[in-house]
């Protein structure tokens, strides 16, 4: 590979390879763990859940009470993306949180994957039935995040799934059957 010298002499001068910009991705990670870089990006997701909100015809419906069935999911995502963007122009902008200085990618990816699994979650509840899909999602989870045994989390996840159903059945909420009989 090719390299180049970058400044034209003295101390400051150095090798790199062309096309390695180091210093460049240093700027960008420092930057991503400052208020404004973490707002940045909560903004941008947010603002691309808001879209799909928009876009999704259950936001629309209407309800007895003249709302719509979408209002309370897009008004919290409009206070987040408010409150997203003063992390941005904020007098803190430049601040960075101690903690993220330790975060790594493997960390990070292991967020994405449970972020992921709840996706999946929601849409084999849809499809399958919060009875039989909570338990072996918890299942799975509560162990993933710590909880220890097979059989702990197995309980933990069982005992769950019926407070959580009974709860809202006692509240007059059907979750979804999915291939069960209603």
């Amino acid at each position: 590979m090719c390299r180049a010298r970058v400044g034209l002499t003295g101390p400051g001068s150095e090798t790199v390879k062309i096309g390695e910009t180091r210093r460049g991705r240093d700027t960008v990670r420092e930057w991503l763990r400052t208020n404004q870089g973490i707002g940045t990006i909560l903004t941008l997701l947010l603002g691309a859940f808001l879209i799909y909100l928009q876009l999704s015809p259950w936001v629309h419906r209407k309800l007895r009470d003249g709302f719509t069935l979408g209002f309370f999911p897009v008004v919290g995502v409009v206070l987040m993306m408010f409150f997203s963007a003063a992390l941005i122009f904020g007098s803190r902008r430049k601040q960075s949180v101690g903690e993220l200085d330790s975060i790594t990618g493997k960390a990070l990816l292991f967020c994405s994957v449970l972020v992921l699994g709840c996706w999946v979650y929601f849409e084999l509840m849809l499809r399958i039935g919060f009875l039989l899909v909570s338990p072996i999602f918890l299942l799975v989870f509560v162990y993933t995040l710590g909880m220890g045994s097979w059989r702990n989390s197995l309980l933990a996840g069982v005992i769950m799934t019926v407070v959580v159903y009974a709860v809202f059945r006692l509240l007059g909420i059907t979750l979804p059957p999915g291939i069960l009989p209603s």
